[in-house]
């Protein structure tokens, strides 16, 4: 190479790095990107402390990778050359399928299976995480210590306490995944959060009634593009929820209601928005995505009170029935406009419930489509979702109102979220 095509392409090689910086520069800051469904990196604390740690020098690049020029466009064309035929068709994981011969209970059979941004895409349908093969036994330590203390505090209020943990998404569909992805990390992550609980927490585990369903059955109570289980799912693990406190409660007495209660139909025209699916820039296509069922109770719920506030700390909706269900034409649909997403704070009356129960609820999205349900059981029903609430206090709330029974109900893949600052640093 002569030397001036050298200088050229020298050229050429610097006016792109550094045009992009300056282009970069003044191009307006980005706080999300809406194809991954993300928050982008802010610009981190610049400081004569700050600086002198390996941690600023990873945020600067994880700022500067977050708000590069054209990011947008770049990571959609990477994720449609991932979901594209022809590069599917050259994996060796599909090309050396298993021709095993599968049982109908043994669930979907995978013909192919790809990694977009992070997520893997199954027969162009069912959108899993990558898998997380380590278990975090610190952060889980952390996460149970608190819970442990949060248990004896509502004990010592004599506020009768129970943790309730659903079955995830990631564990009950681990059957989807490629072999050279599947874990056991999510379960003995589950079974160690379990072990420190020990009997200090009256535990009701909701996958104890999973275990005895096919891989099959599993596939019909999750979402196929989203991270959350469907209303089937969520309405069998509000059944065994009632049933299980009824059994451990010296308190509270009743029974679920039945699917006899309720007109059951399918989502079949529009567009169904889920989470993974955005995040993958729309992998599958949200006019058949997730035909998932819908539950209509066919005696409208009636509440004495029903309050809602919002994660602002404004309230908006009064209407249960403008919060929560599917509206017919409603388009597109996403699990928040079916279950009414998630909220600082949820308020329940129903004095036909046929108790004086006083229920607090603590809980993860998981838990949104149940509330409802679980308010036909006990005369208030207050919800919190502590993640949107700065100046949470747990201790506080207990202190100032008398609660019959504490319900702290996360899903088994939240081990130390959030969800567990039961105080935050800022509160009174």
């Amino acid at each position: 190479m002569s030397k001036s095509a050298s200088i050229a392409y020298m050229v050429a090689f610097l006016t792109i790095i550094f045009g992009f910086a300056i282009a970069s520069g003044f191009s307006p800051h980005k706080e999300v990107s809406a194809i991954e469904n993300r928050k982008l990196s802010g610009l981190p604390d610049v400081s004569l402390e700050a600086v002198t740690t390996p941690r600023f020098f990873e945020d600067m690049n994880q700022y500067f990778n977050d708000q590069v020029v054209l990011r947008n466009e770049m990571v959609s064309a990477y994720q449609k050359q991932q979901n594209s035929k022809l590069f599917n068709a050259m994996l060796f994981e599909n090309m050396l399928r298993d021709s095993t011969q599968h049982k109908p209970e043994d669930g979907t059979v995978v013909t192919d299976s790809r990694v977009v941004s992070n997520l893997v895409l199954i027969n162009s349908k069912w959108i899993l995480p990558v898998p997380d093969k380590v278990v975090h036994t610190s952060e889980i330590d952390a996460a149970t210590a608190k819970l442990k203390d949060a248990v004896a505090f509502a004990e010592a209020q004599k506020t009768e306490a129970f943790f309730v943990f659903n079955p995830s998404r990631t564990i009950s569909l681990m059957h989807l995944y490629p072999p050279y992805l599947q874990t056991d990390a999510y379960v003995r992550s589950r079974d160690y959060f379990l072990s420190k609980l020990g009997k200090q927490v009256n535990v009701v585990d909701i996958r104890s009634k999973w275990g005895s369903f096919t891989n099959a059955q599993l596939e019909e109570l999750y979402l196929e593009t989203d991270h959350h289980w469907n209303i089937k799912g969520a309405f069998l693990a509000y059944q065994e929820m009632i049933r299980e406190l009824s059994k451990r409660s010296t308190l509270f007495k009743g029974e679920p209601m039945s699917l006899s209660d309720i007109d059951v139909s399918t989502f079949e025209k529009g567009s169904f928005d889920g989470s993974y699916n955005r995040q993958s820039n729309f992998a599958v296509d949200t006019q058949t995505a997730d035909r998932t069922m819908i539950y209509e109770p066919k005696v409208p719920f009636a509440f004495q009170k029903f309050e809602v506030i919002n994660g602002d700390g404004t309230q908006t909706i009064r209407d249960f029935n403008e919060f929560y269900g599917y509206k017919k034409g409603q388009n597109p649909v996403t699990y928040g406009t079916f279950f009414g997403g998630d909220r600082r704070k949820i308020t329940y009356v129903n004095p036909k419930a046929g108790n004086q129960l006083n229920v607090l609820l603590l809980k993860d999205s998981f838990m949104n489509p149940i509330t409802p349900y679980l308010a036909q059981n006990f005369n208030k029903l207050t919800v919190y979702d502590n993640r949107y609430y700065p100046e949470f206090s747990l201790k506080n709330i207990l202190s100032s109102e008398r609660y019959d029974i504490l319900i702290i109900a996360l899903h088994d893949d939240n081990l130390y979220s959030q969800n567990y600052v039961f105080e935050k640093k800022d509160s009174k």
